[in-house]
């Protein structure tokens, strides 16, 4: 079975800032041990929608780990069938 980590509120504000230093994907991922499409995924996962001064799309570690809450809330609530 898979064994899966969840990144902690630190964990996120340490790839925010160095998202913001101007590191790489690849560099974050190899920094804090995770593979390069976990970096890409938690990426995404805390776009806000605006723009860095280089023109990358900001990361921002309270929207990540809010969308993260989200998503555990919304875990195991579907609609019962008729």
């Amino acid at each position: 079975m898979a064994s899966y980590t969840f990144r902690s509120i630190e964990d996120r504000r340490k790839i925010q800032s160095m998202w913001e230093s101007g590191l790489t994907a690849k560099d974050i991922a190899d920094e804090m041990g995770m593979s390069l499409s976990t970096a890409y995924y938690e990426l995404k996962r805390g776009q806000d929608g605006t723009r860095l001064p280089d023109q990358r799309l900001r990361y921002d570690a309270e929207t990540a780990q809010l969308n993260v809450q989200r998503s555990l809330e919304r875990r195991g609530r579907r609609a019962a069938k008729a």
